[in-house]
């Protein structure tokens, strides 16, 4: 009886563990690579957490990069951007697209500027969520 109860707990530990969704393996520092720092974050919600969107900044070479991670359906291409934008030009830089885990990095060249940063997430029908910083982080 006792081994039978043994054996119930692990098939159902095993079932939880095959059923959970998987996590996002990818960091923002790993995306945007050696001497950045995450400075801000914001998240994509509609109460339910789809992505969140992060700010690095490398201090080294003055450049901002944004990465938009995904936290649901990380199993299925979905709609996914990351965007910046650095005051005194109109030129959003942009990566989007269908991913998996990650729209980004996206760098511009930031040192003595404000900055703005964004993202959009999409679930499997294709409705997007966004999420836009005001101006901020100048210097």
């Amino acid at each position: 009886m006792r081994s039978l109860s043994l054996a119930a707990s692990v098939a159902l530990a095993a079932s939880v563990l095959l059923t959970a969704s998987p996590a996002n393996a990818a960091t923002p520092q790993g995306v945007c690579g050696s001497g950045y720092s995450v400075v801000d974050s914001l998240p994509i919600s509609t109460g339910k957490l789809w992505a969140t969107v992060y700010l690095l900044y490398n201090s080294g070479n003055g450049y901002n990069c944004v990465v938009t991670m995904k936290k649901t359906d990380l199993s299925v291409a979905t709609f996914t951007e990351a965007r910046l934008q650095v005051s005194g030009s109109s030129t959003i830089h942009r990566n989007n697209g269908n991913f998996f885990e990650y729209a980004g990095p996206v760098r511009a060249y930031a040192r003595g500027k404000c900055v703005q940063f964004g993202g959009t997430a999409s679930d499997r029908g294709g409705q997007r969520f966004s999420s836009l910083s005001p101006w901020g982080h100048c210097g």
